[in-house]
């Protein structure tokens, strides 16, 4: 019987510790990636070792022990794989040049030159700059090869050259032996034991590549952006300053990277230690298999090894390991089945009330149907402009992207002929009196400091009794501390309105790039967004519209006043992330005097505000059995428009969960088309609680091409994208939190303590309803099964 070195055994024991973690790591972790524990008594994140878990958690408050065991399929993955590609280029590459000179010429020097080049800066320019987007491992495994093969070009390469005057390969030659059996049945073997090493030894550079690239903040997978502020009872200073970036796939670089920082260098020590470990450990158990070869086959042929029955009970047990990984379920796999239920069931037109019934939802009351009689204040038809002498806009023949009414609290309805007259910017520095400076600060100028020097447009026209007509003010240039806001919207129709004007027009060349609705997306229309903010609350008062420069040219022009010409001849145009903006430097000579005059005419303004009676009717059911911990909240209609996507789409999943038990669900389908805040407080009192542990809200769902998840809060965004991918939905990539002063859905106001997720399309042409049944059987599925992130 051979002999069996010690080291072989040791290789052979952390090649199966490897595999198996490998294998079957993520399956049994204990939690999930997608698992946050955000809030935990009076303990601060990350939770030290004990407290929470066993290893303490990462900044987010992740489980360490999970994550690594998580990612060390990527890890390893990416070390091995890298590692081999390596020696085995740099093996090809010194066999040829063994062989032609010239080759052997152009690849010395070549890797002379590549050796000279860090591998890791190389890595980082590769992956950065060259491609543009998420790096997936097959790019790192590149990256990492383009100059790892020089170091086992050289070895191999000498070695081949020390076997190459050998007397057996003389005598093999000198028989005819041709090159390529000689290197095979011969070279090869004695190249075993050192290309054993060099494997490992570039499997360990590899790994510690990776570790590299992950403190540089360069991770695997799709990164995105978690902010825990709004998630949190006690906001953390790090949590604002410097938010954490994590990838889909948990890889250790990437759990380095979140672990950077002064206080985690000092204070919190095991977020970098525990995956440090995992680092050292995966590097070790590398370098002994390594060496347990290379000893192993010191002397002995590698390549008769392969025919023997120990070989042969290797390789059983890998296949075992691989089959048993391939056809074990994944966590919560019967989710899938819950998902696919309710997609199977999409159907257009389906009546919705019927399906809370066949679906085996219980009623909170005598039925699904909560109604209430509401009255509101509102528009009533069509409004209009018409200036004598010019022409007429209206809301009917010029549409809301041109002519829009603004009704909130300071304006109201009428129809009045007045005169009317060109405020131009409706400015009086008066208005705007200067602020000191905080010591110690340095922020952008205040506007009264920037315009104290500006012509006063109400001293050129009295508006008192008339209908003022004003441009949109722009950025001001004020010296070299920024940027400062031109007179906003509210301001600037206040003014006129204290100053006596019986209504104003505003025109905003960006009114046709704001979106038709409040909000779509992350884009916002400031004026639809203020009238659901600050309501009407008179019928009748000053009507304030908003044109856009298209219809205000066609309506001043014949009076000699062209709101383009002066709009055109403002300044640089810029962009920012929302809208281009212009900007005029404070002393530029479209200050020094003002824009306003008389128009010489009069102007007549419709603009009808009635009280209405209308009568909002919703649709609520819970599942039976067992407590409810998820609400699915349909917005009807939805804000964009038509409502039939998510009412064909929750018709479909509230179907599917027919005959089944455990899931918690409240599902209500929202009719938010008057008193949308009433409405929602007076469902949030009949289902008796306001605090629920996820809200899904369906909105805007009309003809994308896939789902896009928005939400505030940074933990439910790796969990929807996961539950989009299992599910089989198509979602874009969640890259980041939205902006808390730009989110909302109708009826939040009702659930102020509850995290919630809107669940949108995008994308123009296509039809999400089967993405969004399976969206939601699979969260139906998963509550079923006990998913500790639906239970907080």
């Amino acid at each position: 019987m051979r002999r069996i070195d010690p080291w072989f055994a040791i290789g052979l024991v952390a090649f199966f510790a490897l595999l198996f973690v490998a294998l079957f790591g993520e399956r049994i972790a204990p939690y999930e990636p997608i698992y946050f524990t955000v809030n935990r008594g009076d303990l601060q994140r990350p939770f030290a070792p004990g407290e929470v878990y066993p290893l303490g958690s990462d900044v987010l408050g992740r489980d360490l022990f999970s994550l690594v065991l998580a990612g060390a399929r990527a890890t390893l993955l990416i070390a091995i794989v890298a590692g081999l590609a390596r020696v085995l280029s740099g093996l090809v590459i010194a066999v040829i040049a063994s062989w032609w000179r010239p080759v052997r010429v152009v690849s010395d020097a070549l890797a002379e030159i590549v050796s000279a080049v860090p591998a890791t800066l190389i890595a980082v320019l590769i992956v950065l700059i060259f491609i543009r987007g998420d790096a997936q491992i097959p790019i790192f495994i590149g990256a990492l090869l383009v100059t790892g093969w020089a170091g086992p070009y050289r070895v191999a390469r000498a070695e081949m050259a020390r076997l190459g005057t050998s007397l057996f390969t003389e005598s093999a030659a000198a028989l005819g032996v041709h090159r390529v059996p000689l290197f095979m049945r011969h070279h090869l073997p004695h190249l075993i034991p050192i290309l054993a090493v060099s494997t490992a030894q570039q499997s360990v550079a590899s790994i510690v590549a990776v570790a590299e690239l992950g403190v540089l903040g360069i991770v695997v997978g799709a990164s995105k952006l978690v902010t825990l502020t709004e998630s949190t009872t006690v906001i953390r200073f790090i949590d604002m300053v410097t938010p954490p970036r994590i990838s889909d796939i948990p890889e250790w670089g990437g759990l380095l990277a979140n672990g950077r920082g002064i206080e985690n260098l000092w204070t919190t020590r095991w977020v970098i230690l525990v995956p440090g470990v995992a680092f050292a450990v995966a590097a070790m158990a590398l370098s002994a298999i390594g060496l347990g070869i290379a000893r192993q086959y010191q002397r002995r042929n590698a390549l008769y090894a392969l025919k023997s029955r120990g070989a042969a009970a290797i390789a059983v047990v890998c296949a075992i390991a691989f089959l048993a990984s391939a056809l074990i379920p994944e966590r919560y796999a019967e989710a899938r089945s819950w998902a696919d239920n309710a997609r199977a069931r999409v159907t257009i037109g389906a009546p919705l009330e019927q399906a809370f019934a066949e679906g085996g939802l219980r009623p909170i009351g005598a039925s699904y149907v909560v109604s209430r009689q509401v009255s509101q204040l509102q528009q009533v038809a069509p409004a209009s402009i018409s200036i004598a002498g010019a022409g007429e806009v209206s809301e009917e023949a010029d549409g809301p992207t041109d002519v829009l009414p603004v009704l909130y609290f300071a304006s109201g309805g009428a129809v009045l002929d007045a005169p009317v007259v060109y405020a131009g910017w409706g400015l009086s520095p008066s208005d705007h009196p200067e602020t000191a400076p905080v010591i110690g600060q340095f922020p952008a100028p205040n506007l009264g400091t920037v315009v104290k020097s500006w012509a006063d447009d109400y001293a050129a026209v009295d508006v008192r009794g008339k209908i003022a007509v004003v441009l949109r003010m722009p950025s001001i240039q004020g010296g070299t501390r920024g940027l400062t806001q031109g007179q906003d919207f509210e301001t600037t129709v206040t003014n006129a309105l204290k100053r006596g004007a019986v209504a104003v027009v505003y025109i905003d060349p960006f009114l046709p790039t704001f979106p038709v609705t409040a909000l779509r997306g992350n884009a916002i229309n400031p004026y639809r967004r203020l009238a659901e903010t600050l309501p009407l609350e008179r019928p009748n008062g000053p009507p304030v519209f908003v044109l856009s420069l298209r219809v205000a040219e066609r309506l001043l022009a014949p009076l000699g006043v062209s709101p383009t010409a002066t709009w055109d001849a403002i300044g640089a145009n810029t962009t920012s992330s929302i809208f281009g903006q212009k900007i005029v430097q404070s002393d530029d000579p479209i200050s020094r005097k003002s824009l306003a005059r008389d128009l010489g005419t009069r102007a007549h303004v419709d603009l009808q505000v009635a009280r209405v009676t209308a009568t909002p009717t919703s649709l609520v059911g819970l599942t039976p059995g067992e407590p409810s911990r998820v609400l699915i909240w349909a917005v009807m209609p939805a804000t964009r428009g038509s409502a039939r996507p998510a009412t064909d789409a929750l018709a479909a999943f509230i179907r599917s969960l027919a005959g089944r038990t455990g899931v918690g669900l409240a599902i209500v389908a929202f009719d938010r088309t008057a008193d949308p805040i009433g409405n929602a407080r007076a469902i949030a009192e009949l289902l008796g609680r306001t605090r629920w542990d996820t809200i899904v809200v369906l909105d805007d769902l009309d003809g994308g091409q896939q789902l896009r998840f928005d939400t505030i809060y940074g933990d439910l965004i790796p969990m929807f994208d996961e539950y989009a991918s299992r599910s089989g939905a198509r979602a874009a990539i969640t890259r980041g939190g939205s902006n808390p002063e730009q989110w909302s859905w109708p009826g939040m106001e009702a659930f102020p303590k509850s995290r919630a997720t809107i669940v949108r399309a995008t994308g123009e042409g296509g039809d999400v309803r089967p993405d969004v049944a399976a969206l939601l059987g699979y969260i139906a599925g998963r509550d079923a099964l006990g998913a500790p992130e639906l239970r907080r």
